[in-house]
C-alpha cells in the first residue's frame, strides 16, 4: 500500500477530529488547520484517483451504490463547509451568524458521514478484529456516552452556535472518535455473525 497515501489520511482524519476541539484552538490555528484539510483532502483525492476513473465502469450492486452515495455526500458536505467557514474567516469576514451556525451544523454532519465513509473503506480490517462480540458492543456504548458528553444532537440540529468541549484538546478528541467507531460498527454489525 502506498505510504504517502496512508499519512495523508491518518493526518486527513487527526485534523478533522481536532477541529471540534474549536474552543481550545486559536481562532487562525482553527482556519489554518481549515486550510491544511483542503490541501490534504485534494492529496486524498489523487491518491485514489484510480477509484475517481472507475466511477463509470463497470456495474453497481447495491453495495458499491451507496459507497459511491456516501463520498459524493462527503465531498458536498466538506466543500459546503469549507466555503462557509472561508466566509465566515476573520480574515474575510462575507459571512453572518447564519453563515457559522451552517458551517458548524455540516461539520457535525461530516463526523457522521465521516463514520459511514470509513466504515466500507475499512470493512475488511473490520472482519479481521477478534472479540467482535465483546468489542463491538463496548464501542457502541462508548459511541452513545462520548455523543451524550458532547451533546452531538443539540449541535447537529443547530441548537448551539459554536462547540462545547470537555476536559482538554485530548479528552475532546477522543470523544470525537468513539463517535466515529461507534458508526462504524453500527455499519459493519454483520460481521458480528460471519465466521472467522
Amino acid at each position: 500500500m502506498n505510504t504517502k497515501k496512508i499519512i495523508v489520511d491518518i493526518l486527513l482524519f487527526i485534523l478533522m477530529i481536532v477541529q471540534y476541539s474549536r474552543q481550545y484552538l486559536n481562532p487562525t490555528i482553527h482556519e489554518i488547520i481549515g486550510i491544511c484539510l483542503i490541501v490534504l483532502v485534494i492529496l486524498h483525492l489523487y491518491f485514489n484517483r484510480r477509484y475517481l476513473k472507475g466511477i463509470r465502469k463497470g456495474k453497481y450492486n447495491r453495495k458499491r451504490s451507496l459507497m459511491l452515495i456516501i463520498n459524493i455526500a462527503f465531498m458536498v458536505v466538506f466543500i459546503m463547509t469549507c466555503i462557509l467557514g472561508l466566509l465566515s474567516s476573520q480574515f474575510i469576514h462575507m459571512g453572518n451568524l447564519t453563515t457559522i451556525y451552517l458551517h458548524k451544523i455540516l461539520a457535525y454532519l461530516s463526523i457522521i458521514i465521516l463514520g459511514l465513509h470509513l466504515s466500507f473503506n475499512m470493512n475488511i480490517l473490520i472482519a479481521k478484529i477478534p472479540y467482535k462480540k465483546i468489542i463491538f458492543p463496548l464501542l457502541i456504548v462508548f459511541g452513545i456516552y462520548c455523543m451524550v458528553k458532547v451533546d452531538f444532537w443539540n449541535h447537529l440540529i443547530g441548537k448551539y452556535g459554536f462547540s462545547t468541549v470537555n476536559g482538554n484538546i485530548l479528552i475532546n478528541s477522543a470523544y470525537y472518535i468513539g463517535i466515529v467507531l461507534m458508526i462504524i460498527v453500527l455499519v459493519n454489525l454483520d460481521k458480528l455473525v460471519e465466521k472467522k
